[in-house]
């Protein structure tokens, strides 16, 4: 039994102890121009559809599950479809900080060798936070840093992110909600590590409810 099966197995007795009322259940679905993923497309720069939802326990464990159309670098239809399980725990450290540890797989149905799975834990503090994702067997390691502040009716975002053997990227971004949908303004630049043949920059919309 593998790490995420056995995690999985101990979140599900563990919520299956508490009573119903103390589980929320919550969904989320959006549309973007570009599925930018740690300033990679992953849609072949064309618009991407996702979904998904969440389990979450008073107490802070959850579990989810989330999907989106992608498609491989070069337009093909190899991969169209990026299936992912993700399970951890989220508690505070104050009134303004918190942590988030868990574990997630990022499956693609049809292409067994692009699957891996991660480990990652998370600090914030103040709008600031600190992310590092540990990757399983030969998938790399990445870490984040981020910072996010209240500016007019939405959010401001900056990040920067170390992608092991792979490349750095930076995004900014603005947050604008209105009622329950979540408009999207974003631009991110990737940086491969060996050939800038691989580099990519650009804005992309995003619109989520």
């Amino acid at each position: 039994m593998n790490i995420l099966k056995k995690m999985f197995f101990t979140l599900f007795l563990s919520l299956s102890s508490f009573s119903f009322a103390e589980v929320s259940l919550s969904g989320n679905i959006a549309l973007t121009t570009d599925y930018v993923w740690r300033g990679m497309t992953q849609n072949a720069g064309d618009p991407s559809v996702s979904g998904g939802f969440d389990l979450e326990d008073d107490s802070g464990f959850y579990f989810g599950a989330w999907a989106a159309n992608v498609l491989a670098s070069d337009g093909s239809a190899t991969g169209s479809l990026e299936l992912d399980g993700y399970l951890g725990y989220a508690g505070s450290l104050g009134e303004n900080a918190g942590y988030d540890v868990g574990y997630i797989a990022y499956t693609y149905p049809g292409v067994d060798s692009w699957d891996f799975e991660e480990a990652y834990i998370s600090f914030d503090f103040y709008g600031v936070y600190v992310m590092y994702a540990a990757g399983e067997g030969p998938a790399n390691n990445y870490a984040e840093i981020g910072y996010s502040v209240d500016a007019g009716p939405g959010s401001f975002s900056i990040s920067y992110g170390d992608y092991e053997n792979t490349g750095t990227n930076y995004l900014v971004g603005y947050d604008w909600t209105v009622g329950d949908f979540t408009l999207g303004f974003y631009y991110s630049d990737f940086n491969h590590d060996t050939t800038s043949a691989s580099d990519e920059d650009g804005g992309y919309f995003t619109i989520s409810y």
